[in-house]
């Protein structure tokens, strides 16, 4: 199963837009577990690579720095679930 982290902070403007943008990809992406990361509740669990909040991050990719637009986000989760998909049908794994 494919995760898609999202790391979010209080002093952080756009996060309570995260949080939205979160919930909605839950909905849109049923096999896709959507982990809320708060940084303020668990620093440690912030990656070396994480440079800002909220950032998104799919299976150890960041797809976005900020908050994208709800169909841009929804297209990269598409396409690198998709991509997931083709590389696990070429190793014949399910």
């Amino acid at each position: 199963m494919s995760i898609l982290d999202v790391y979010v902070s209080s002093h952080c403007f756009g996060c309570n837009e995260a949080l939205r943008l979160a919930e909605a990809s839950a909905r849109r992406f049923p096999g896709l577990q959507v982990r809320i990361v708060d940084l303020d509740r668990v620093p440690e669990a912030r990656p070396d690579h994480l440079v800002a909040v909220p950032t998104y991050i799919l299976d150890s990719h960041v797809i976005a720095l900020g908050n994208p637009l709800q169909p841009d986000l929804f297209r990269q989760i598409e396409d690198l679930l998709g991509a997931v998909g083709r590389e696990e049908g070429r190793n014949g794994a399910p």
